[in-house]
């Protein structure tokens, strides 16, 4: 072997020692999940992006740069920080949100859903609805129309009339089935309504099935109305003052003012299950608190007894 030869080893032999040692922190670094920003002279841990959706199969795109990559999807070794990301599939509305990527950790989108474009609607009413209720267990629907009230099934087969009821009120700001699943009111701001659904006729040829009554005309501004659980009662919010009335056909609906408020409530919610009516309450000047009334059975029973005492005592003085 000559000189040439051994200074030729001795010189690769350097260089494969050297780039080890150069390149070794990069392979490690890499299968560690760091990164090498050249650019910077920085190096920076990456993170995983994880994506799903319903239907799979749609296309990805990454701050607008499409990726190989169908969904269910996971992207790996992504540089820490904000990214656009865009989920696209033919006929159905593409989905897009903006998610942030952190270092050594996995973002998941794994709950998209991509709603199909529809093309057409399907009508499934034969008149002229002025509204509309689901039943809670939601078998049926009853449609208030121009021509009466009528009870179909969800898909609007088998409509069948019930009352030939049509003066509806306009612009009804709630409505709901009472508990008993017997019962329906509706609303606006100048009064209450109630729908029987099952009055004692209904076997009769030719009776209407369902009745349907204002229970209550207000001479202020109706807020709100919901059913007690007992569904014998309806509680609302007229003006400032929390009232309840008594259901009864053609009967007088006593009407009683429960509370009070130092303004009208902006806020309020009934609890069905423990007949429980919250709200939000503030005297003039005085700071706004958060309230409960107790409406449970008992309770309710022991005000609308000493209600009635009162209205008998009323009465006899006069």
């Amino acid at each position: 072997m000559n000189k040439i030869d051994t200074v030729i080893r001795y010189v690769a032999f350097s260089f494969s020692v050297a780039l080890y040692f150069v390149l070794l922190p990069i392979i490690l670094s890499y299968s560690l999940g760091y990164h090498i920003d050249f650019h910077k002279l920085s190096i920076y841990k990456t993170g995983i992006l994880a994506l799903r959706s319903n239907p799979s199969g749609a296309s990805l795109y990454i701050n607008g740069k499409s990726s190989a990559e169908l969904t269910p999807a996971r992207i790996e070794e992504l540089k820490p920080g904000n990214y656009l990301i865009e989920v696209k599939r033919e006929g159905f509305y593409p989905w897009q949100k903006e998610v942030t990527i952190r270092p050594n950790m996995v973002t998941r989108a794994e709950n998209i859903i991509l709603f199909p474009v529809l093309q057409e609607m399907e009508k499934i009413n034969d008149y002229e609805i002025v509204n509309f209720a689901v039943t809670d267990d939601r078998r049926q629907i009853y449609q208030m129309t121009k021509s009466g009230l009528y009870r179909s099934n969800l898909d609007g087969t088998n409509p069948k009339l019930l009352a030939s009821y049509s003066d509806w009120p306009d612009h009804l700001l709630g409505k709901g089935f009472s508990l008993d699943g017997k019962k329906f009111l509706f609303f606006n701001e100048n009064g209450i309504w109630v729908i029987y659904l099952n009055v004692q006729d209904r076997l009769l040829k030719g009776k209407d099935i369902a009745e349907v009554e204002q229970v209550y005309k207000s001479q202020g501004l109706i807020r709100n109305a919901f059913w007690h659980s007992v569904s014998s009662h309806i509680v609302f919010v007229c003006g400032n003052d929390i009232d309840v009335l008594e259901l009864g056909r053609g009967e007088e609906k006593n009407p009683v003012t429960l509370h009070k408020c130092g303004q009208t409530p902006k806020g309020v919610y009934y609890d069905a299950y423990s007949d429980s009516l919250y709200f939000d309450d503030s005297k003039e000047g005085g700071k706004k608190n958060l309230c409960r009334l107790d409406l449970r059975e008992k309770t309710f029973d022991k005000f609308i007894q000493r209600m009635k005492k009162e209205f008998d005592v009323i009465y006899e003085q006069k």
